[in-house]
């Protein structure tokens, strides 16, 4: 059962979610290319299929980073040469740190699942989207859900290092969302849901496919208060 370190650093750039890879690309650009753990690439035409330790999002309207293990060791690469501005696009904006928020947890299995949500998670992809769409029920759907979800947690598990031996358990509680979103010019299928696992999973991390670029962000749940 490591111990992980995730440093979320949150700066004063607006950016919009359709930024977010001119984002990445700023940023690896910044930092120079020889900084594989900022994008994954060995070569141009050869990748490093490792879960991202250093995750490009949007806090609200504001750029941010996510780094995670050994993602908080490298991060010093970007602040040596971050002169305060990037371009992004055509656009040249400011690119000063708003806030820092070092954590440390301890990735293990629990004996009382834990509730979470996750934002933009991409569980459906050309291959299995026409198994998910055949499915008639809504328990089927679900299950085919959950099972991904557990799937998406043993890479990040076995990313960081962390050998899970024992049963993982997913439940998904509520669907929130479910819409049509562009990645890469291609339409995917989104989910914003929320789920119960054995498995502790820090805020801010991402899951599956795209998750360095903001995708299956693990929040909390939020209870809505009722009004009387």
């Amino acid at each position: 059962m490591p111990k992980i370190k995730v440093l979320k650093i949150v700066f004063d750039t607006e950016l919009k979610d359709y930024e977010i890879p001119a984002f990445r690309g700023a940023i690896i650009d910044l930092v120079g290319r020889e900084h594989v753990i900022f994008h994954n690439h060995l070569s141009d035409d050869r990748f490093h299929y490792k879960y991202p330790v250093i995750q490009y999002k949007r806090d609200g309207k504001r750029a941010s980073l996510v780094c995670i293990k050994e993602g908080v060791e490298e991060i010093h690469a970007f602040f040596h040469k971050n002169e305060g501005v990037i371009r992004i696009g055509s656009d040249f904006k400011s690119l000063y740190v708003d806030q820092v928020k070092l954590n440390s947890y301890q990735l293990e299995i629990l004996d009382n699942p834990l509730s979470y949500s996750i934002y933009k998670w991409l569980p459906i992809n050309s291959a299995n989207f026409p198994k998910f769409i055949a499915l008639e029920s809504l328990a089927e759907q679900l299950g085919f859900l959950e099972k991904t979800m557990i799937g998406n947690i043993l890479s990040m598990a076995k990313g960081l290092d962390w050998q899970i031996d024992k049963t993982v358990t997913v439940n998904i509680t509520r669907i929130n969302r479910q819409y049509w979103t562009k990645l890469k010019g291609q339409k995917v299928l989104s989910f914003d849901l929320e789920f119960k696992t054995n498995v502790f999973l820090p805020y801010d991390i991402g899951l599956g496919k795209s998750s360095s670029l903001g995708y299956g962000t693990i929040g909390k749940v939020i209870t809505k208060k009722s009004v009387i």
